[in-house]
């Protein structure tokens, strides 16, 4: 793996900033990640820990990680035993991927006491340990009786380093690691893994190109870092602390950085799938179903149409009530036309009998017609929905994905047994602030947009949509005489949060509030307006980007 315990070695030396710092907060951002703010140096810094099977790492974090607001037991726990806490000192376990915090603090009896956070990233055995000054472990974020490695991680059990019978390459000199080399004639790049540890192949592959190789070793171990992403071996985007055969994509000021950057998109949208049972899926099939629920009403209402040939049938069967013998079929008169036409009978029952089911079989078929356009209007309007709710979640945060799995819960599409108990929050639009003080409001779901329309919002707002299409709801508050540049800013932003975004000159209508009306019988936040203008402008993320959000 690229995070290995070199790459992690050298991370650690970006971390002294935050030694003697005091841990002031602590927050979970999903199930295996957390976000801890330390206060070092007249500074807050932020330290993301993620011990997903996917993602796991640790680094120095500048970008904004929704917090849930009720976070798990075990970073309650967290907060308990080591909020307020100073990190004495930071250090790496024998060149692995073992990472631990040396803690100092008062305890609730008001005694200085010494405490041991370990962070072990190893994929799918990465773990959030927590330990007393005699290495007892306190809890960890995941328990496994005699697991991996072999060792016990459990509360009140010895914490013990995993143990393995590989070198440390970082304690050797440049003569040891040569006689290493050649005595146990480390010939492949494997050879090298099996032998040092923390070394992935990112490391091994490139000393093999060199002409010397122990020369290549020593200089890689002790090299000034240049984080970079590359195409690695096998042709895949990849990242180290130095390029891989000096072909850098990307270069970054600092591995945090780096980190940041490569895993923070995949990251969330994982986080989005998880934490919503894959609402994508969901969305995606309701609309087939519905698509395939209107080619099957189709179908049905083609054959209603039929209905004229049943009254015809009945009719002519009554011109011919004293057929005595029963048959499968008769030709009758047609005295529309005077043409014969023949008209299946069931045997069973008599001309007047076959004739009062004709009859009732086109009036069940009339009756029916009516039906099944409202059910096509209903599924038309369910695929109209979830098309909304689709466009919604290819742009949203974890709060923003769990409100929209809030609001189908609410309308029973889908059922959670933790959901009765669930305290209702207050929805969360983003908000930014203009220089002249006025502020905008942007919705990014159906519960964020019905709030600002029509709960939070004054009749004299003005409201922001793109035309024609599914987006956000945008409202400037309190702006009597807005400027150009304030509907310019709404209308860019209205343009960029819809299914526009990578158009250009997108049509936003803009009007008051009071114009607006929800529309009856309709899910979501549907609105018909009047009395609108409209604008036309090419979104711009850039111009977006420049605008203050409120925090």
């Amino acid at each position: 793996m690229s995070f290995d315990g070199i790459l992690l070695s050298k991370l650690v030396n970006e971390f002294n900033i935050l030694k003697t710092g005091r841990i002031s907060k602590i927050a979970e951002s999903g199930d295996t990640d957390f976000i801890f703010t330390i206060r070092a140096n007249r500074q807050n810094h932020n330290l993301m820990m993620s011990f997903s099977s996917d993602y796991a790492r640790i680094h120095l974090a500048n970008k904004h990680y929704d917090t849930p607001s009720n976070p798990k037991s075990f970073t309650m726990f967290l907060r308990k035993h080591i909020e307020g806490y100073f990190i004495e000192d930071i250090k790496t376990y024998h060149s692995d991927r073992i990472v631990y915090f040396i803690l100092s603090g008062y305890n609730e009896m008001q005694d200085l006491n010494k405490k041991y956070l370990i962070c072990e990233i190893m994929g799918r055995y990465s773990n959030l340990i927590l330990t007393d000054e005699s290495f007892i472990i306190l809890d960890s974020l995941k328990h496994d009786g005699v697991g991996e490695f072999n060792r016990t991680i459990l509360p009140f059990a010895k914490y013990e380093f995993p143990l393995n019978n590989k070198l440390n390459p970082l304690d050797y000199t440049y003569e040891e690691l040569n006689n290493i080399i050649i005595e146990k004639k480390l010939n492949n790049p494997k050879d090298f893994m099996n032998t040092f540890n923390g070394v992935s192949l990112n490391l091994a592959y490139p000393i093999f190109e060199a002409n010397n190789i122990s020369d290549a070793f020593y200089r890689y171990l002790h090299m000034d870092i240049l984080p970079s992403t590359f195409k690695n071996f096998k042709g895949k985007l990849d990242f180290y602390y130095h390029p891989f055969n000096n072909e850098a994509i990307n270069s970054y000021s600092s591995i945090s950085n780096l980190l940041e950057e490569y895993y923070y998109e995949a990251d969330l949208k994982a986080k989005i799938k998880l934490k919503t049972n894959d609402l994508s899926n969901f969305v995606n099939k309701q609309i087939n179903k519905n698509i395939n629920k209107i080619e099957k009403l189709e179908a049905e209402l083609l054959d209603s149409n039929k209905t004229d040939i049943y009254k015809l049938y009945g009719e002519l069967l009554l011109s011919v009530p004293n057929l005595k013998e029963k048959r499968d079929s008769e030709a009758v008169l047609n005295y529309y036309n005077n043409e014969y036409i023949t008209i299946p009978l069931d045997k069973k029952h008599s001309i007047l009998e076959n004739s009062n089911r004709y009859f009732k079989k086109y009036q069940k078929a009339k009756n029916s017609i009516g039906y099944i356009n409202e059910q096509i209007n209903i599924a038309r309007n369910e695929i109209e929905y979830f098309n909304v709710l689709k466009y919604q979640l290819n742009d949203c945060n974890i709060n923003e994905a769990l409100e929209i799995q809030d609001e189908l819960i609410n309308l029973k599409y889908i059922f959670k047994n933790d959901n009765k108990n669930k305290k209702k929050l207050k929805p969360k639009p983003t908000t930014y602030l203009l220089d002249n003080g006025s502020t905008i409001s942007l919705g990014k779901n159906n519960i964020q947009n019905d709030f600002i329309t029509h709960k939070y919002s004054k009749p004299n707002d003005l409201w922001f949509h793109v035309k024609d299409g599914p987006g956000s709801h945008v409202v400037l508050h309190n702006s009597l005489d807005p400027t150009e540049e304030e509907i310019r800013a709404c209308a860019n932003l209205a343009a960029y949060y819809s299914s526009f975004k990578d158009s250009s000159s997108v049509a936003v209508d803009y009007t008051k509030i009071r114009n607006i009306k929800k529309i009856p019988g309709k899910k979501g936040c549907f609105v018909s307006y009047t009395h609108q203008r409209t604008i036309y402008i090419d979104p711009d993320i850039n111009l977006i980007n420049e605008l203050k959000v409120k925090k």
